[in-house]
């Protein structure tokens, strides 16, 4: 694994704990956000990982 796919999954599993919390403490606004984010994240890093082999 790259650092960069490390870092970014890092910060995914950051923004996925963070949605947790924040939804547990009832503020649903941010937790949508930062699930959204971390989700996001994480596709457009798989894609532009793997984006030779779609191409393929």
């Amino acid at each position: 694994m790259k650092k960069v796919s490390v870092f970014v999954l890092m910060i995914s599993l950051i923004l996925m704990f963070a949605s947790l919390i924040s939804w547990i403490m009832s503020q649903p606004t941010f937790a949508i956000i930062a699930s959204n984010l971390g989700l996001l994240f994480l596709a457009i890093s798989y894609l532009w990982e793997n984006r030779n082999n779609f191409l393929k």
